[in-house]
């Protein structure tokens, strides 16, 4: 009898450690579930950091996203966002020796992370990501609703996740997502173009589609263009990006109530026209100098932009041909 009381309280206690363990491993796995493993459900991915700014990413179409509903968003940024959402892992939890300070941290300074699928007003999945661990290698994070921070990583990647998010420091801005092109022209539905140097007036000049060959004014005089290569230089058009937006620089009014350096006028088949200033910039840095020994007036690599009303960064590497700044036609030269 006593045998069988003996075999009984163990087959009970059994099943309650069973039972116990199950659900503890469940609570864990709640708790450090942050991958979405089928990312072509995302519809929308919301950002918010601790300084009021948000980001809204949302699907149109199988590869345009847009970013606040406004603006095209960087195709490659969206897709390594994507494919960070399905590879990142929990690396292991945060000790408890430095639990409450991670806590706090990510209380003070974490970026929100909403991902959204199938239904638009309801969040799939939210977390926020916080500093980079001690050794570099991934970030701090908390699932919503829990209490319990891990080190989250990307198994083979030696870096932390933020990047990753397009996130800068502990804040999120819609400029870091949108596209960098300024022109996507189809070549043939070009017109005219014309470029104004102000600083010089003798390097303006105007190139005007004709029927079989080009005209190209240049100082008053206007020149006979073989269609060749006319063609070669309106290819020019076809994608011309910019390396960022500056619309958060302090210096935006004053850079565009100055006086321009280029501006660039395109104008297609059907009349519509498309403009972009340029502007000097200053000197990366105040040491750079000439080849005479003489400080640098002007950034010699790159400009400031008037795009509609956004303030961007264009290089001369991109723009040297555009702008005819060495001598690109045989009536040139």
């Amino acid at each position: 009898m006593k045998k069988i009381i003996l075999l009984a309280a163990l087959i009970i206690s059994s099943l309650v450690l069973f039972f116990f363990n199950k659900e503890n491993n469940t609570v864990s796995e709640e708790l450090s579930d942050f991958a979405v493993e089928d990312t072509s459900r995302i519809q929308k991915v919301f950002f918010a950091d601790k300084h009021g700014n948000t980001v809204t990413l949302s699907k149109k179409e199988k590869n345009i996203w847009l970013v606040n509903n406004e603006f095209i968003a960087r195709s490659e940024a969206v897709d390594f966002l994507l494919k960070t959402i399905k590879d990142i892992e929990v690396k292991h939890p945060v000790s408890n020796s430095m639990h409450d300070r991670i806590i706090k941290n990510l209380a003070s300074s974490a970026v929100k992370v909403e991902i959204f699928t199938e239904n638009p007003d309801e969040s799939h999945k939210t977390y926020f990501i916080g500093g980079e661990a001690k050794d570099l290698i991934g970030s701090f994070m908390l699932l919503e609703n829990s209490s319990r921070a891990f080190v989250v990583y990307i198994p083979g990647f030696n870096g932390f996740l933020s990047p990753r998010y397009t996130i800068d420091g502990t804040t999120v801005g819609s400029d870091l997502w949108r596209d960098r092109n300024i022109f996507r022209y189809n070549p043939k539905d070009i017109k005219t173009v014309s470029v104004t140097n102000h600083d010089d007036s003798t390097q303006s000049f105007k190139m005007h589609r004709q029927k079989e060959y080009y005209s190209f004014t240049k100082n008053k005089i206007t020149k006979v263009i073989p269609e060749s290569q006319g063609d070669t230089y309106m290819d020019l058009f076809k994608s011309v990006n910019s390396e960022g937006f500056m619309n958060d620089y302090s210096k935006k009014d004053s850079i565009f109530n100055s006086k321009p350096f280029y501006t660039i006028s395109i104008t297609d088949q059907n009349g519509k026209k498309d403009s972009l200033v340029a502007y000097h910039k200053e000197p990366k840095r105040e040491e750079y100098m000439q080849d005479n020994g003489e400080k640098l007036e002007y950034d010699v690599d790159r400009m400031y932009a008037k795009l509609n009303s956004d303030l961007i960064l264009i290089q001369f590497y991109v723009f040297d041909k555009i702008l005819l700044r060495s001598p690109q036609f045989s009536v040139e030269k």
